[in-house]
């Protein structure tokens, strides 16, 4: 019986190592694993001021689509290598600039057979999406409200006080640059009490498929977290802006212009970089000067967002659409043909669209002093991502600096790294294979003969070094039917799916050999 240590430095994870005297095999002689000692590289990246520039530019043509930014100052490595996916994530999603292109539209940076795939994704700017989204199994439209057709409104014959007439999405609201956005259709007063009249919209951060079941239903104003209020006429519009105050007054009262003009008041919830914002446009407002009711930034109001979830903090924080109708049809009126809803892509319902029609910009003519920007979110440009380090752009598997979509179709952003985003592989095992020693293994991925000696647990110990040493000997045969003299033995150490690792340090691995029947 013979005890053998090889040892390497190799980052490879090659273990050739030759002796000074020939190790005789006899025929048909065992071989076991002994034990192992291996530093897996963690693959320190540190993220640092004068790497973590990114931009993002949705037409190279257009200089004014460029939106730029820094990541987050850290160290990455294989233990939290998604943390720089998610952060180089939720930076393009703030630097996007808004524009007719860019609503609707979100980034997503995952791995894909190992490699980084950078890809955004869009929600159509079409009609149909709002109505499909407000009804289920998507969403709902409660009591004598309807949603559906070209008018919003409810048709109870008296207004409500209550929050009864409502339409809810359980469907998440965009979280690169996204609107929620109305204009009004109808709006007069009847001879009730203000909180009959008028309507409400607005985003809550809690899902409303748990608010809806009572009777009467009445959310609380902490549940209507950004809300826009309209009531009687001669009333100003008030909002809550997510910070705890409610029915704030905005000091602006509705300027009707009459039934189903274009020149009606248009409000939205605008997502546009980290912020949450509620604007108003107008017929009576200064040109080219909407009206601001507040901005709340997201990364400061959901810092831990929901059940702690580091991916669902911030501009990541579940937000669902809601419209509640208090008016009857006769005195007030939403346009449903007008409004639109952008939904995240990556989470909601929105494919399957029969059309894609961009039929929005067709209702922004009128005297507005303000108009909302066209949404154009499937309009064809060639856009651009460019890391200002080689360095970081290396990390994540590029390259080059400068990535071009891939999409042929020039709609959206895709861009696969060529090589491998390697901090980001992890195994629950490691393979140690006899290189120039034929042994009697098969292994199953490969479908044949391989001369696989152990499978070791990726175990680290308080150092971040993997010591590991078999509980039981387990020998395999050789496959040599007569002697064998060796002065050279040959080993590596693998991945579970026959990837090198990067390995520092020295590795050790210790094997025994043994006569058959000794």
């Amino acid at each position: 019986m013979k005890f053998i240590r090889l040892v390497s430095e190799d980052s490879n994870g090659i273990l050739d190592n030759e002796f000074n005297s020939d190790i005789i095999l006899e025929p048909k002689a065992q071989i076991a694993y002994r034990s192992l000692a291996v530093d897996i590289d963690p693959q320190l990246f540190p993220v640092n001021g004068s790497n973590n520039g990114i931009s993002f530019q949705s037409s190279i043509v257009d200089a004014t689509s460029k939106g730029s930014g820094t990541l987050t100052i850290k160290d990455y490595t294989t233990a939290n290598s998604d943390d720089l996916l998610l952060d180089l994530q939720n930076l393009l999603n703030v630097i996007m600039v808004y524009n007719s292109k860019t609503i609707g539209h979100q980034f997503q940076c995952i791995i894909k057979g190992g490699k980084t795939r950078i890809e955004s994704q869009f929600c159509p700017n079409n009609v149909q999406i709002l109505r499909n989204n407000f009804k289920a199994p998507f969403g709902v439209t409660k009591n004598n409200l309807t949603t559906g057709s070209a008018t919003i409104s409810q048709n109870s014959g008296a207004g409500d006080a209550t929050d009864n007439q409502i339409a809810a999405s359980f469907q998440e609201f965009g979280k690169g640059t996204a609107v929620f956005r109305i204009r009004v259709k109808r709006h007069t007063d009847n001879a009730g009490a203000s909180n009959t009249n008028g309507f409400e919209f607005g985003l809550t951060n809690v899902n409303p498929s748990t608010l809806l079941d009572s009777n009467p239903i009445n959310l609380t104003d902490a549940q209507k977290f950004y809300n826009f209020k309209a009531q009687k006429v001669g009333d100003n519009y008030v909002v809550n802006a997510g910070d705890g105050v409610f029915d704030v007054d905005t000091t602006i009262a509705p300027n009707v212009v009459g039934d189903g003009s274009a020149d009606n008041d248009i409000i939205e919830f605008r997502k546009e970089g980290k912020l949450l914002k509620c604007v108003l446009f107008r017929s009576n407002q200064p040109i080219d000067s909407e009206d601001l009711l507040f901005s709340d930034n997201l990364d400061t109001r959901f810092p831990t967002g929901v059940d702690n979830d580091p991916l669902r903090t911030g501009i990541n924080q579940p937000l669902f659409p809601y419209i509640i109708m208090h008016g009857d049809d006769t005195t007030c009126q939403i346009d449903g043909s007008f409004s639109r809803c952008f939904f995240d892509p990556f989470r909601s319902n929105v494919v399957g669209i029969a059309s894609e029609s961009e039929e929005l910009a067709s209702h922004n003519a009128g005297t507005l002093g303000a108009r909302p920007s066209q949404a154009r979110p499937s309009r064809q440009t060639d856009s651009q991502i460019v890391i200002s380090s080689f360095e970081l752009a290396q990390y994540l598997g590029f390259e080059t600096t400068i990535l071009n979509s891939e999409d042929a179709d020039r709609r959206v952003f895709l861009k696969h790294s060529k090589n491998n985003f390697t901090p980001s592989q992890t195994y629950d095992n490691l393979v140690v294979e006899l290189m120039n020693v034929q042994l009697e293994s098969y292994d199953g991925l490969t479908k044949g003969r391989k001369s696989i000696l152990a499978t070791i647990p990726t175990v680290q110990n308080e150092n971040g070094v993997i010591v590991n040493e078999a509980n039981n000997l387990i020998f395999i045969d050789l496959d040599n039917a007569n002697p064998i003299s060796l002065r050279n033995i040959k080993a590596r150490i693998l991945y579970g799916d026959l990837t090198q690792p990067i390995i520092t340090g020295l590795t050790a691995l210790s094997i025994i050999i043994k006569n058959k029947g000794e």
